[in-house]
C-alpha cells in the first residue's frame, strides 16, 4: 500500500474519531477517476473536519484532510458556507514520477434554490501558494462546482466539474489530476 493511501486511511480514521456528530459520505466517478470524501461537523461548535482521496487510473492520486469553521448562526437554511484549509498530498503514476503537497486555503458552499428546494448548487475552492507547497509542488489549485438534486433529505445525486491543477517546479505545464466532468452521490447521516 502506498504511503499516500496509508495517510488517507489514517486521516479518515482520525477524523471520524474526533467528531461526535453527523456527517456525510461523498462518492464521485468519471471514466478514469474515483473520489471518496468524508465530512463531519461537531455539534454546536461550527467545527467541520474532512478527509478525501482521489484516484485517477493514468495520472495518480491526491488526498487531503481539512479543518474548517461553518457559520452556525446563519439564519438562511438555504445557504451553507465553510472556510478553512486542507493539507494536500499527491503522487503521479506517469513517467514524471512527481510527488508533493501543500496547505490549501479556501472554502466550500451549498445553496438550495428557494423555489425548488430539492435542487442546489455546491462547490469548493482551495489554493496552496508556493510558500506553503512542498516537495515537487510549486502551487496547487483544487476546485469543484456541481448541480445537485435531493432524492430524499439525506441523499443527493449530482453532476459536476472538477479541476485540480498542480504547478510542478521547473515544468511549464500544470499537472492536472482528475479534472473534468463527474457524477456522484452524497449521503448525509
Amino acid at each position: 500500500m502506498s504511503q499516500l493511501k496509508k495517510l488517507a486511511l489514517a486521516s479518515l480514521v482520525a477524523t471520524s474519531a474526533t467528531v461526535n456528530a453527523g456527517g456525510s459520505l461523498d462518492l464521485s466517478i468519471a471514466n478514469e477517476m474515483v473520489r471518496v470524501a468524508y465530512d463531519a461537523t461537531k455539534v454546536g461548535s461550527g467545527l467541520h473536519v474532512s478527509a478525501d482521496f482521489l484516484h485517477h487510473t493514468d495520472d495518480g492520486n491526491i488526498g487531503s484532510v481539512g479543518l474548517h469553521v461553518v457559520d452556525v448562526r446563519n439564519e438562511d437554511p438555504d445557504l451553507y458556507i465553510g472556510v478553512g484549509g486542507k493539507l494536500y498530498g499527491f503522487s503521479s503514476d506517469d513517467d514524471a514520477d512527481v510527488s508533493g503537497g501543500g496547505v490549501g486555503l479556501g472554502g466550500f458552499f451549498r445553496y438550495r434554490l428557494p423555489g425548488v428546494p430539492e435542487v442546489s448548487v455546491a462547490g469548493y475552492g482551495y489554493y496552496a501558494p508556493p510558500v506553503i507547497s512542498f516537495s515537487d509542488a510549486d502551487n496547487i489549485f483544487d476546485a469543484d462546482l456541481r448541480l445537485q438534486y435531493s432524492l430524499i433529505p439525506t441523499a443527493r445525486v449530482y453532476v459536476g466539474y472538477r479541476y485540480t491543477g498542480i504547478k510542478i517546479e521547473d515544468v511549464s505545464d500544470r499537472f492536472e489530476l482528475g479534472d473534468g466532468a463527474h457524477v456522484g452521490l452524497r449521503l448525509d447521516f
